[in-house]
């Protein structure tokens, strides 16, 4: 039985030198480790019976994995915290490896950071539209988001204005595309299909490629991600 003082004490063991947190929640004890300007969080899921464990870095978000070995968690925090690189830290656990989230991060680039963080934990069952995606030119210059179930993609990382469409998962590997999230349609596609949909839908919208509203503040460091 994962109970929080378990959770934290083994927590200490293996990274005896960091700053550490513990949470009881509802749905299973949360212990997060940090170090500088790094941090580990490991969730224990009572339900499912696995950790959920995270990584960060300053305030970028590099990967979360679920275990269901204690010591794989707890030794990955422990490597993460002492200071490996990406890439050091993929040989090791590659369970988690996030090498091409650590590069978005460092080169600043907003939107290739974002692409990474869904290319490595994609949500809403959207995995299959989210690697098809990223092989068509126009959306991959996008910065892409969800909106509970839904994706869109922004010209840039600071325009807000979203005027469709927005796809979901359906069933089966496939996907729906409508131009007003309220309004349900039987029509759905492969990947592949959906993307061509989404990129004529986009046309027939008016919406701006990135280009024509890019501006140099697509470049700062990365903030939190979320959305």
């Amino acid at each position: 039985m994962i109970d929080v003082d378990g959770l934290r004490a083994a927590l200490e063991h293996t990274c005896p030198d960091g700053e550490i947190e513990a949470w009881d929640n509802p749905g299973g004890p949360k212990v997060e480790v940090r170090r500088g300007e790094r941090a580990a969080s490991v969730f224990w899921h009572r339900e499912k019976s696995v950790f959920w464990v995270s990584y960060r870095l300053s305030r970028g978000f590099m990967n979360r994995a679920a275990r269901t070995d204690l010591a794989e968690v707890t030794g990955s925090a422990a490597t993460w915290l002492g200071g490996a690189t990406a890439r050091e830290f993929a040989v090791v656990w590659p369970f988690a490896d996030f090498v091409d989230v650590a590069d978005a991060y460092e080169s600043g680039d907003r939107i290739e950071y974002c692409w990474q963080l869904f290319r490595a934990h994609p949500r809403f069952g959207l995995d299959q539209f989210i690697d098809a995606a990223m092989r068509e030119p126009r959306l991959r210059q996008m910065f892409p988001f969800t909106s509970m179930w839904w994706m869109s993609f922004r010209p840039t990382a600071e325009e807000f204005r979203v005027p469709g469409p927005w796809v979901r998962a359906a069933d089966n590997g496939r996907y729906t595309i409508v131009e007003n999230r309220p309004v349900e349609t039987d029509i759905d596609y492969s990947p592949a299909e959906a993307v061509q949909v989404f990129v004529t839908e986009m046309d027939r919208l008016g919406v701006p490629r990135p280009e024509d509203l890019r501006s140099p503040s697509e470049h700062r460091p990365p903030a939190e991600a979320g959305g």
